[in-house]
């Protein structure tokens, strides 16, 4: 009876993963192509070839879902960063691979680029309960912590100037090569055939300049 019991829960153990699998996976379609304003449940049901309530019985609701795929994003995100951010060589060169892993998401895994910044202006911009946008901001706030370290240790390192502010700094890294890729994103390079790595290789190159106190005003 044991062994009977044992497998019975170990059956419903496996359905529950098989259908929170069909879920999430209905959930990453329908929102990819969707966005979270143009998305609903009913979709996602019909995606993930189950009822509503079924679905209702594993997430409280569309936010719930839309949550769960905005983290998958911020999660392969923090992986490129925090590969990139051990990479060996100095602290510049450590920023520069930062900055390249950030466009090699962008490049590699767009449709994650997309939910967590750009479609419907990003997840920021859709209205999420306070505790699925606390969760994701806390999230998005780790990626910009990878540059605001490495500034840090620049700055010990004496190989960055210790006159700014580190938040201020990190965003100075950071803006520039989010704008590019909104840029390169809305088809403005093509518009005017410009070379996008050309591009990058030089931002790269400003930037580096600028963080290293070189191009600074007295």
């Amino acid at each position: 009876m044991k062994k009977l019991n044992e497998r019975i829960a170990e059956r419903k153990d496996n359905e529950r993963q098989e259908r929170l699998s069909r879920i999430l996976t209905a959930a990453r379609k329908v929102f990819f192509q969707k966005g979270y304003l143009n998305s609903t449940m009913r979709d996602i049901a019909l995606k993930a070839a189950l009822s509503p309530g079924l679905i209702y019985h594993y997430y409280e609701g569309k936010d719930a879902l839309y949550g769960a795929i905005c983290e998958e994003g911020f999660h392969a995100l923090l992986t490129e960063l925090h590969r990139a951010e051990i990479t060996e060589g100095s602290v510049m060169d450590r920023l520069t691979a930062v900055g390249k892993a950030y466009v090699h998401f962008y490049e590699n895994s767009p449709e994650y680029f997309d939910i967590i910044s750009f479609r419907d202006l990003g997840y920021k911009k859709v209205e999420l309960p306070h505790h699925i946008r606390q969760r994701l901001d806390k999230l998005s706030y780790q990626a910009l912590d990878v540059i605001r370290r490495l500034i840090e240790a620049g700055i010990a390192e004496k190989a960055i100037p210790p006159d700014g502010d580190l938040w201020e700094m990190t965003m100075m890294v950071w803006a520039p090569i989010e704008g590019m890729l909104f840029i390169h994103k809305r088809g403005y390079m093509d518009t005017f055939g410009l070379d996008f790595e050309k591009i990058l290789k030089n931002e790269f190159r400003l930037l580096l300049t600028a963080i290293k106190g070189e191009s600074r005003a007295d």
